[in-house]
This record gives C-alpha cells, sequence and structure tokens, in this order.
C-alpha cells in the first residue's frame, strides 16, 4: 500500500473541489451519461446497441457482421448481406460512438445520449463531474431547483425523435430499466461563480421551456456543463481567496476568427490566466488542509525538518524510479526556490507541494484538463489534438450557447451591454467595451506585453462577434451602427 504523502494531499484537495480534473480522456458523452444518470434516477443495459455500434477495437475486428447477424437474426430481414449489415452498422457507430467512447467492455463504454435507454451506468471517466454539476442543478436557489432538471427529464422520457427511433429494436432487447439509481438530498448553498453558473442553467432552461428541439436542447445542456466546468476551475478562487474582490473575474478574451495577431496573443495569453487561476484555486485548497496541521506556524527550519520526515514511497507493486530520498531532494529544493523568491515559509511549501502533486502523482495535470476538454467542445483553437499555442476561439455552437445563458427571450441588449453581462457572468471579454476591456487586461499586466493596437483590434473583434451572432439570427445592426442582440 502507498504511504505518499502527496497521494493523501492530492486526494483531500479532490474531495474539496468536489470532482477529479485529473484526466484528458473525459469526454462530453461521458458528462451527459453521468448528469442524465442523475437527473432520471435510472440506468439502462445499452449491450446491443454497444455491440453494433463498436466492430473495430485497436485495429482488430471485435463484432464482426456474421456475429451479428447470429446474435440479432430476430431483428434483420433474412435476406440482408453481410455488406449491408455493415453499411448500416457504418452509420449506426457515426451516430451513437460520435465521441468515440465505445469500448468492447460494458464497464467502460459510452453512448450517444438521445433519450433515457442510452443512460447507462457510471463509467471510470466521468471522474465525479456529473456529480458536481447535478448538485448545482439540484440546489435550492430561491426555494426552486433548476428548471432544468424537469425539462431534461421530460425530453429523455421522450423517444419520438428520429434517433431514438432509430435505436428502438436494439434497445427493446436488453435496455428495459437496469436499475433506478438514487441520491443524496443536496442542501448545498451557491455562492460566487457556482451561483452564476447555476442562473445561467435556468437561463437556458427557460428559453426552452420544454418546447425546443429535445436533441438541440440536450446537446446545448451537455456542452455548456462542460463550458461551467472550464470556468469554475478557472474562477473559484476568486471565491474563496481574500485577496480577491466579489466583482473581480479573470479575463477570458475571446478571439473571432484568428486573423487579428493582437488578440490571438492576448486570447493565448488569457487561456494562460485561467490555468494560473486553476493553479491557484488547488494551492488555496492545500492551505486550508495544511493549516489543520499547523504547516503556517512553522519557520523554514522546521518545514525543511517535515520534508525530511514526510514518507513518499509508492505502492510496493509499482516499481520505484526514483528512490524516496531523491525524491526528498527534489521537494526541499523546490521548496527553497519558491523561498527565494518570496521568503514566505508556508506559502512556498504550498506552491512546492501543489507543483510535485501536479507533475507526480496526476496522469494529467489538471491545467492540461482545462485545454483539452477545451478543445473537444470547440471552445479553444487549434481544437483536439492540434498543434501550437491554444486560445479561447469558440464555435458558432458555443456563441449561441453562451448568448442563451445570459439573455431571456423579448430582452434586447446593444453590443456594448452585452459584454458588460459577458464579463459579469464568466469574466468573458469580446472588446465590446474596448476602453473598460483595456482596463482589465492591464489589471493583468497583458496589455503592456500584446504586439500591435490592442485597443483597435479589440473594436474589431467584437464586431466580427456580432456578425456571428447576426449570421445565427441572433442580432440586427442599424444604420447609425448600434448592432442590438437578442432571443
Amino acid at each position: 500500500m502507498s504511504n505518499n504523502r502527496l497521494k493523501r494531499y492530492s486526494k483531500e484537495v479532490l474531495e474539496h473541489i468536489g470532482y477529479e480534473p485529473i484526466s484528458n480522456q473525459i469526454k462530453p458523452v461521458h458528462i451527459a451519461n453521468g448528469l442524465f444518470r442523475h437527473v432520471i434516477g435510472e440506468e439502462y443495459n445499452i449491450k446491443s446497441l454497444n455491440e453494433w455500434s463498436k466492430r473495430f477495437s485497436q485495429g482488430k475486428e471485435v463484432n464482426s457482421a456474421d456475429k451479428i447477424k447470429d446474435e440479432y437474426l430476430d431483428i434483420l430481414d433474412e435476406d440482408v448481406t453481410l455488406e449491408e449489415l455493415n453499411e448500416l452498422r457504418y452509420f449506426i457507430e457515426l451516430i451513437f460512438n460520435a465521441d468515440n467512447a465505445a469500448t468492447p467492455s460494458l464497464k467502460f463504454s459510452t453512448l450517444t445520449i438521445a433519450s433515457k435507454t442510452q443512460v447507462t451506468k457510471a463509467v471510470q471517466n466521468e471522474f465525479g463531474i456529473p456529480k458536481f454539476l447535478y448538485k448545482i442543478l439540484s440546489a435550492k436557489v430561491n426555494g426552486e431547483v433548476s428548471p432544468c432538471l424537469s425539462i431534461i427529464k421530460q425530453h429523455l422520457n421522450n423517444e419520438d425523435d428520429e434517433i431514438s427511433r432509430l435505436a428502438q429494436p436494439l434497445v427493446s432487447i436488453d435496455s428495459s430499466l437496469n436499475k433506478e439509481v438514487s441520491f443524496e438530498e443536496n442542501d448545498n448553498k451557491l455562492t460566487g461563480i457556482e451561483l452564476r453558473i447555476r442562473n445561467a442553467y435556468d437561463t437556458i432552461a427557460l428559453n426552452d421551456n420544454g418546447n425546443g428541439n429535445k436533441l438541440i436542447f440536450l446537446e446545448r445542456i451537455v456542452l455548456f456543463s462542460c463550458f461551467a466546468v472550464i470556468i469554475h476551475l478557472s474562477s473559484r478562487v476568486l471565491d474563496i481567496s481574500g485577496k480577491y474582490k466579489k466583482e473581480d473575474r479573470i479575463p477570458l478574451l475571446f478571439d473571432a476568427d484568428g486573423t487579428l495577431e493582437t488578440i490571438k496573443f492576448a486570447s493565448q495569453e488569457t487561456l494562460l490566466f485561467s490555468r494560473l487561476g486553476l493553479e491557484e484555486y488547488f494551492e488555496k485548497t492545500l492551505e486550508l488542509i495544511l493549516k489543520e496541521e499547523q504547516y503556517h506556524k512553522l519557520t523554514l527550519e522546521e518545514i525543511l525538518e517535515k520534508i525530511e520526515e514526510t514518507p513518499l514511497a509508492d505502492s510496493s507493486k509499482k516499481k520505484n524510479l526514483t528512490s524516496e530520498d531523491e525524491k526528498r531532494d527534489d521537494y526541499k529544493k523546490l521548496f527553497l526556490g519558491f523561498y527565494e523568491q518570496s521568503e514566505d515559509a508556508f506559502d512556498s511549501f504550498i506552491k512546492a507541494t501543489r507543483f510535485l502533486i501536479f507533475s507526480n502523482v496526476y496522469s494529467t495535470d489538471p491545467s492540461v484538463f482545462i485545454s483539452a476538454l477545451g478543445g473537444k467542445i470547440g471552445l479553444l483553437a487549434p481544437r483536439a489534438g492540434g498543434r501550437g499555442r491554444k486560445r479561447f476561439s469558440p464555435d458558432p455552437i458555443i456563441l449561441e450557447i453562451i448568448i442563451l445563458s445570459i439573455l431571456k427571450k423579448g430582452e434586447k441588449l446593444q453590443l456594448s451591454e452585452f459584454g458588460k453581462r459577458l464579463w459579469e457572468q464568466y469574466g468573458i471579454i469580446i472588446g465590446a467595451n474596448p476602453e473598460e476591456d483595456l482596463k482589465q487586461l492591464d489589471r493583468w499586466n497583458l496589455s503592456q506585453n500584446t504586439p500591435g493596437d490592442l485597443a483597435g483590434g479589440l473594436t474589431i473583434n467584437a464586431e466580427k462577434i456580432a456578425d456571428i451572432y447576426i449570421s445565427m439570427g441572433y442580432g440586427r445592426r442599424y444604420a447609425d451602427g448600434v448592432t442590438m442582440l437578442s432571443i
């Protein structure tokens, strides 16, 4: 059994945060599966649909057409050929394995979800994130849970859409209710970014009101949920650290199209700010844990002695490439390096501990988690797997979800007012208020480091974002140059 103190600290930090952003393997469909399971309180067997959707694994055929034909003869035409069967399976895989999350083993497999019969049991790659999001939705704000819950349940129970009808012959074989799932009551009080996320969910729900297209609504909820996790990780430190004011935000500059180098560079830098916010979030949480062990009362020498006594051994089953003594030496060098910069022993110990947890304990640095998930949902460019420095450059569908989370039906805002809402809700900057936006970026020392005319670039960038909204039917530009946005 491992006696590594860093791993214990890591576990306690993640318990405080409420989920585990430590893997780049998570996909939107994993979040969808877990969140929907929490909402409906049910899980289903997807064996048949999974076998049809997963033909190959690591270059080998794991579910052949012969096998499928023999096992599912009752629902197939007698004269169907193997070629026709594989062609049908090709399209089924495109639809139900869109996130490439299907595996030969049902234990790890997750499919595209159009209705409740595609909701399955918890898989490893959920990492507690759906439970965290469900707590936000089920918390009572003004005495009410989120209207999202009833709309999600309504849509998942409706199997009249084309995708659910396509799956029906397969899910009817083995996916009658597999298990009812009960979850603990939630008396969570929301504050700061968590309350703003909840208000955004509620606004999306009110704009749909259960009357919209179910597949589009479910897609929006899933993508917004991924976005909400990224915003939470980068901004939560603002709520728990005394060094920030209530109105402070970590700036996230949305680059319209990557054609303005000054905006492109500034957006890349604000992505760095979000990662630094995440690191500070972990450090602030670690501070709470270490204070319980009285580390804040120790001198430099006493902390060095503590490090010397700290167990850092891995499991006896794991091959140790670095000895425990070498690990302690690295710990002390890192601690002293931070102390040389700040001369604050406790803060230096926190930073050294966080750095070692990120580099030695987690398979994926949580900062990388933001980039990986952001690329998968079209929030960042280059997209998932793309090379080059990433920046905030959202797809139109993300921009659409964001406006639906801010404006209500019948509400009209000038572009400048919309820009203020974006800032207040998420810390997003598009350039709609160039002077004020420049001040916010200046507070983070970004404007001085950005090459070119940042103020002029912000104005052009805002117009380009507005053009995207106008093309989607969410805005109109009048002859006097005023742009109005509405739902």
